[in-house]
């Protein structure tokens, strides 16, 4: 795969340092999307990391971008270098770039590290080969993902007794909460971002991060939509002062992520007036409610119709 690789250093809080400037020979028509490499020393792990930044088609002709942040599920972790492909497995940069679609936002795709988890079959047993690729013509077959679950649907009472604490499950993305903000604030920066319109979305772990991001933090974004992943009860307040539109999706069917738990957290958002709380059961799918939501075009749609004030 054709990537380009750009080398800033990341430290958060400090300036940004340009990119390199379009070509005259793309600027004189409308520039062809790009995903870029961006390197950074991480404070977490001490060791050199790249993330994605995905620049949509017509990015040097237009002046600011939305930008989305998307954070991953936990069979994409890995050493941010020779394995960050893997993060191209699901969601939007798969749309974008895999599958050619015109998605109008500058993305970032960080990669959780694996730190005790590299030995859970799903990422130790992975096979690089498969990964999805940009073709030079075409796109990729979609894979046959079996997102139904075998049972009946009968929704589900809710539980106050979440297994996990306000950061999620362990070793997520709260393990990495500044290097992510610093590329926010680069990719703002350097890639002609616009502050008022930053998306925060995520799958599975990625959802988890993405609650845990979003209500330490919810200034920085002007949009949360988070798949397969709930919230804690302790997210609901700065979220709902904040009044920061969110829009959760969730599998009926889903055994890795019980709907039980997500009502906790948004039935407090709605109890502290929060007016922008939308939830979504995708009642006959399983874990991989994301494969649906990030296919459709629906929540691509809402973030960009959301602006922070």
């Amino acid at each position: 795969m054709a990537t380009r690789r750009e080398v800033f250093p990341l430290i958060a809080g400090a300036a940004g340092i340009s990119a390199a400037p379009t070509s005259s020979a793309a600027a004189a028509s409308h520039s062809e999307p790009e995903l870029r490499r961006v390197s950074y020393q991480s404070a977490r792990t001490g060791k050199q990391r790249d993330y994605f930044v995905y620049l949509p088609r017509g990015f040097a002709q237009q002046k600011q971008w939305p930008v989305m942040l998307f954070l991953h599920g936990d069979g994409e972790r890995g050493d941010a270098r020779g394995e960050l492909d893997f993060v191209l497995t699901h969601g939007p940069v798969f749309e974008a770039w895999c599958q050619r679609r015109d998605l109008p936002f500058v993305i970032i795709s960080p990669q959780l590290d694996k730190f005790s988890r590299g030995e859970i079959p799903y990422i130790k047993d992975r096979d690089a080969s498969k990964l999805p690729r940009r073709l030079p013509t075409g796109t990729n077959p979609r894979p046959a993902y079996d997102v139904r679950e075998p049972g009946p649907m009968q929704g589900a009472t809710p539980d106050e007794k979440l297994p996990d604490g306000p950061t999620g499950p362990p070793e997520g993305w709260s393990e990495m909460e500044s290097e992510v903000l610093a590329m926010v604030d680069r990719t703002i920066a350097d890639f002609k971002g616009d502050a008022k319109r930053v998306y925060l979305t995520g799958l599975s772990y990625g959802g988890f991060g993405a609650w845990s991001l979003a209500a330490r933090h919810p200034q920085k974004f002007a949009a949360l939509a988070p798949i397969v992943g709930y919230a804690h009860p302790d997210h609901a307040e700065p979220i709902a002062r904040a009044k920061l539109p969110l829009w959760v999706f969730a599998g009926g069917r889903d055994p890795v992520v019980p709907l039980r738990y997500f009502y906790p957290a948004l039935n407090r958002l709605e109890a502290l007036g929060h007016p922008e709380v939308r939830f979504t059961i995708e009642e006959d799918l399983g874990h991989l409610t994301w494969v649906r939501v990030y296919e459709g075009q629906d929540v691509y749609s809402w973030l960009l119709a959301q602006a922070r004030k």
